[in-house]
This record gives C-alpha cells, sequence and structure tokens, in this order.
C-alpha cells in the first residue's frame, strides 16, 4: 500500500526543464529568454530611502470595523540608517448601505498630517467586493505608502517600496500619480521591490526560476539584472527586471524601476545593502522596514480584546455576526 510518506517523497522529483518557454505576460510581448538580457551590477553608493506599512483589522461587524494601519520609513547612507519614522492610525469605518459609501475616521496617533482632509469617504465600488469593510485596512494603508514615498523623495535619491509600482482602485492611483510626477521633476528614481511573484512562462515554469535556473547552468556570477523580459507590460510604471543581489543568494527578485533608464545604478546601490545573513540577496532596508511596520496578530488581538471589552452591548452583538469562526478556531 502506498502511504502519504511516498506519495510526498515523489511529487517534487522532475528533471529540469530544457526549454523554459517564454515571459507569459497578459497584454505584452515576450522577450525570448537569453543569456544576453544578463547584466552585471555594480557596487555603488548613495542615499536609499525604503517605505512600507502593515495593516491589521481590531473589530470588525458587517457595517463597522475598527482598523490598525501603521507606516514605516528609513533612510541609509553607506549602509547606515541616518533617519527613520513611525505612524500609527486607527481608522473607524462605517458602511452606510442607503449611500452605498464607506465613512472613515482616521486617528493620526502620531500626527503624520499625512491623509489629506477629503480622505473620509468613497464608494462601495473602491473596495474589493469580497472583503467589502474588512478591506479598508488595506486600502488605506496602500494609499498611505504612496503618500508616505511622496514626503519620503525630499531625503534620498532612490525610493525603495515593497511591492509592486501597480496601483489598484482609483483614487490610489491619483495619489502614486503625485509620486511618479515628483520623481520627474527631482530627477529622482523609485523601485517597487516584490518580494514573491506569480508570473510564468507559456511552458507553465516560474519566470523567476526559469531565469535563475538559466544563471546557474551557465555560471553566471551575481550579482546581476535581467532584462528585458517583454516589451509594451501597460499595468506597470516603468519596466520590469529581475535580480539578483548576492552570489550566494538562494533567492532573485522581480522589480520594477521609474525611470526605467536609471535602473542599473539604483538597483546597483543596493547591491552593498544586500548581504546581511538574515535574508542574503535582500535589501536590508527592506528587512528593517518590514519589521517596524508589521502588526502582528497577537497585537491586534490585544488591542482588539480591549476594545471588544470597552464595546456596547449591541456593538458586541453585531461583531458576534462575524466572528464565530475565530471562536472555534481558538478551541484546542
Amino acid at each position: 500500500m502506498i502511504t502519504m510518506l511516498d506519495l510526498l517523497a515523489g511529487l517534487l522529483k522532475n528533471a529540469p526543464p530544457s526549454d523554459y518557454g517564454n515571459p507569459a505576460i497578459a497584454g505584452a510581448t515576450p522577450v525570448p529568454l537569453s543569456l544576453d538580457n544578463f547584466t552585471a551590477l555594480e557596487f555603488k553608493s548613495g542615499v536609499v530611502g525604503f517605505v512600507d506599512g502593515g495593516n491589521n483589522v481590531l473589530f470588525v461587524s458587517p457595517a463597522q470595523a475598527v482598523h490598525m494601519v501603521r507606516l514605516y520609513y528609513s533612510v541609509f547612507d553607506g549602509g547606515k540608517k541616518i533617519r527613520f519614522k513611525l505612524y500609527n492610525f486607527l481608522i473607524n469605518a462605517i458602511y452606510k448601505p442607503d449611500a452605498r459609501k464607506y465613512f472613515l475616521e482616521i486617528y493620526d496617533i502620531d500626527n503624520s498630517r499625512l491623509f489629506p482632509d477629503t480622505f473620509t469617504e468613497f464608494s462601495e465600488d473602491e473596495i474589493d467586493r469580497r472583503e467589502g469593510i474588512k478591506g479598508i485596512g488595506a486600502y488605506v494603508r496602500r494609499v498611505g505608502e504612496w503618500l508616505l514615498s511622496e514626503r519620503v523623495l525630499d531625503y534620498v535619491d532612490i525610493l525603495v517600496r515593497d511591492g509592486a509600482l501597480q496601483t489598484g482602485e482609483k483614487r490610489e492611483s491619483a495619489y502614486a500619480d503625485g509620486v511618479f510626477k515628483k520623481i520627474d521633476e527631482q530627477g529622482k528614481v523609485i523601485v517597487g521591490f516584490s518580494k514573491t511573484c506569480s508570473l510564468i512562462t507559456d511552458r507553465g515554469f516560474s519566470l523567476l526560476a526559469a531565469v535563475h535556473h538559466l544563471s546557474l547552468k551557465h555560471s553566471v556570477q551575481a550579482p546581476w539584472v535581467y532584462h528585458p523580459i517583454a516589451k509594451g507590460i501597460s499595468t506597470i510604471k516603468g519596466d520590469m527586471f529581475i535580480v539578483k543581489l548576492h552570489p550566494r543568494a538562494e533567492y532573485v527578485f522581480r522589480v520594477e524601476v521609474y525611470p526605467d533608464s536609471r535602473a542599473k545604478k539604483a538597483l546597483s546601490v543596493l547591491v552593498p545593502l544586500s548581504n546581511d545573513p538574515v535574508f542574503l540577496g535582500y535589501p536590508y532596508g527592506l528587512i528593517d522596514a518590514d519589521i517596524h511596520a508589521r502588526i502582528k496578530d497577537e497585537e491586534a488581538k490585544m488591542y482588539g480584546g480591549m476594545l471588544y471589552r470597552c464595546a456596547d452591548e449591541f456593538s458586541r452583538l453585531q461583531a458576534n455576526a462575524l466572528n464565530a469562526h475565530d471562536i472555534i478556531s481558538e478551541v484546542k
């Protein structure tokens, strides 16, 4: 009889492909994978800023939710952190079905004055319907990251954001446009550094794995940048690249750079910042930003418990309409 262990042992034992296929990016023209697309990166210095955000829900009912949002930036010069700031926000979101709108109360705990006074309501169409009021925290966090990015550009030559340079909702795009406009005016560079990437080739292989395997097979020495990947990628600002920032790194990453004409210089500045043994090949500034911006479930649960205990009876009854799953999950 075959066992679960036998099945697991054989599922992922495959010979490496001889043909990776071409990048499969919707609406874009793929560029065949080639050794000619690898370019060595140098070690350069520069003033680099890193921006990240976190969010978690403290209280949720069908038409009201309280979210915590945290935003953080740091600035590095020559590998030394010379500037940083953390901002915390409480978001009280209320849904009014008759108006088909969400109304926000934003409590700016650290007096950042980051969000405009007009950021108090928006239509239900701006939020993913599958998420509903639970998605408000992530929405506010994404907008906040763009607003903070625009502010941090005053202190840096290169700005690195966690995640792609894509935008989702219409209003988020408007705030992102403010960042790109400032970059053009000041001659700066922005890099979108993605921790994960689901892009594949037309043969169904991970695009990152294909490029990385190609480099290993032909002994392409890191640090390197791989480009072009495809032409006419309309979903992003700038252009897309794949990078390996340390020779002993086990990971390569998808990055997007705007303007793409300054990509090699910007990515070269990240090379000396990517040698921390905690995660070789990943810029330490993003590790630092993630650690400080993260709102762990334990912290959210603590604040949420305080909020729930202070709530009136009817508010607790409304929360009970959605939290039974969480209660069952706590059963040991």
